[in-house]
């Protein structure tokens, strides 16, 4: 948020009150990190991504009164964004993924220094997809700098849950990405 620029609570307060200038101003100021949240969360499903968008925008909209100034609007969207994501993946419980064929081959033991950056990023990226949803999400919250406590309360579940998680996912990725320490 920019100096000069209205607070969240100040806008989901307008929001209430039917404002939907209030809520264009939110939506501008959030909308591509809850879409790349998304985006990420899903790998490889953009229409889905784009419906599940969507429907996370109508939540925040219907839930208006819901929202309370003790927490922070992204945290509050994320927790719905993550519950729509949720909500999709039980319904349609086999994940699609990238094909492999658009993957690219794994270097045979290249070291770190000469090895092209977007190569890594791809391995990366690889790597984190194909960690489990929970596991994935707590590390994509982290690298947008979510505190733990409010991956917590976006997932409903214990911040030792999250701890424990983010552990797992880390080891995982360790395991997976050992060769290009």
């Amino acid at each position: 948020m920019s100096k000069g620029s209205v607070p969240d609570g100040q806008l989901m307060k307008r929001c209430r009150e039917g404002d939907t200038s209030a809520f264009d101003t939110l939506y501008g100021r959030y909308r591509l990190q809850l879409f790349s949240y998304l985006n990420r969360l899903l790998p490889g499903q953009t229409a889905v991504v784009d419906d599940l968008f969507q429907e996370t925008w109508i939540k925040v909209l219907k839930n208006v009164e819901s929202y309370t100034d003790k927490e922070r609007f992204l945290s509050w969207a994320f927790r719905i964004a993550h519950n729509v994501a949720i909500d999709h993946i039980r319904r349609n419980s086999r994940r699609e993924s990238v094909p492999v064929d658009e993957r690219l081959p794994a270097p045979e033991h290249v070291p770190w220094e000469s090895m092209d950056r977007e190569v890594i990023k791809h391995k990366v990226a690889e790597a984190i997809e194909e960690l489990s949803v929970d596991q994935r999400e707590v590390v994509l919250l982290r690298q947008r700098g979510v505190p733990f406590k409010e991956i917590a309360e976006i997932q409903d579940v214990s911040i030792n849950t999250v701890l424990g998680r983010m552990h797992y996912a880390v080891k995982r990725l360790q395991k997976e990405l050992g060769e290009y320490r």
